[in-house]
């Protein structure tokens, strides 16, 4: 059994990946949400810790005995991400999962003037910054940057370095879950990278 930290637990990626940790592992899961009334808590395999990363007594409860951090939140990126690195350098924690968004490296290919990069969307920015310091830290992380999501029900996925062009344009939700899932199970899987998830592409016939 593994000890698992989700925050951003209430979003959709923290909803499925609960779900998915649940049904697939024995692990214990600990959910960090600044709104914790929309959780169902199973006692006997999850407690929920309510707040922000940015409180001290609330990070400090929420990475209490866990093994494993699991990030897929959006808010105050920057100093949470830098918080939650200090956080697990305290509680000898060594496993980061961060899952991000698209375009942190203008990767993206642009189509009809419309573009999810970081060159012309400076809202991204956040995110590149906590995907820096996480990767000038000495935990031992990976990070998921996600393609455009989508509802498909496909688990249907490629994955490419820092640097490459994704296979496609969109993903499912299932398939970055599916991936999260196997990224917690296994502590060698992609460590110390950071690596775009996209689906599959479909060769012509």
């Amino acid at each position: 059994m593994t000890n698992v930290l989700v925050v951003g637990a209430t979003g959709i990626i923290g909803q499925k990946v609960t779900k998915q940790l649940l049904d697939k592992t024995d692990d214990y899961l600990t959910l960090l949400a600044r709104n914790t009334n929309i959780l169902s808590i199973d006692e006997k395999r999850e407690r929920e810790v309510h707040g922000d990363v940015l409180d001290d007594k609330v990070l400090n409860e929420a990475l209490d005995g866990n093994d494993i951090v699991l990030m897929a939140t959006d808010s105050n990126l920057g100093l949470s991400v830098q918080r939650i690195i200090d956080g697990m350098k305290m509680k000898k924690i060594k496993r980061l999962i961060f899952i991000t968004s698209m375009g942190l490296y203008n990767e993206m290919p642009v189509t009809d003037g419309a573009s999810g990069n970081l060159a012309q969307d400076a809202l991204l920015q956040p995110y590149r910054t906590a995907v820096s310091l996480i990767e000038d830290s000495e935990l031992n992380y990976t990070i998921l940057r996600a393609t455009r999501l989508d509802a498909g029900k496909d688990i249907n996925y490629d994955l490419v370095d820092k640097g490459e062009a994704p296979t496609s344009e969109n993903v499912s939700y299932d398939s970055v879950v599916d991936y999260a899932v196997r990224l917690v199970n296994n502590g060698k899987l992609e460590s110390h990278k950071n690596v775009e998830i996209s689906r599959r592409a479909v060769a012509a016939k």
